[in-house]
């Protein structure tokens, strides 16, 4: 793997902070209504998987705009697109619902708590 080395500065976003935690809080919301529906053999409410998939592309186009189109070949960006592909797969995979989402959430732990250089890695 190659490390990133940008010789441009990311962009900035007013209010990043509070935007990025605001955004975290609805996708948890969103998988966790989504996730413990499943696992719990209740139907779905709508507004969960309509919650977290919103507030997924949000935080990914955040991503994108700081640090340009190079985020999606680097670990943490492609750990992510497996997630969307994954998501995907959710709607027709019916009896494996609940093992995806599993998976699903194992790579957002992952992508979220690996190490910064880690995470910065190109891998393609």
């Amino acid at each position: 793997m190659i490390e990133i080395k940008s010789t441009e500065e990311k962009r900035r976003i007013p209010y990043d902070q509070t935007i990025k935690i605001t955004l975290l809080f609805l996708h948890f919301l969103g998988f966790s209504g989504w996730y413990g529906g499943i696992l719990s053999g209740m139907k779905t409410f709508p507004l969960f998987p309509a919650l977290t998939g919103l507030s997924g592309f949000l935080l990914m186009g955040r991503e994108l705009y700081k640090d340009g189109w190079v985020w999606l070949v680097v670990t943490e960006g492609i750990l992510n697109l497996v997630k969307v592909l994954l998501l995907v797969l959710v709607g027709v995979m019916g009896e494996h619902r609940s093992s995806l989402l599993g998976i699903v959430l194992f790579l957002g732990l992952l992508s979220s708590h690996l190490p910064k250089e880690i995470r910065e890695k190109r891998i393609l």
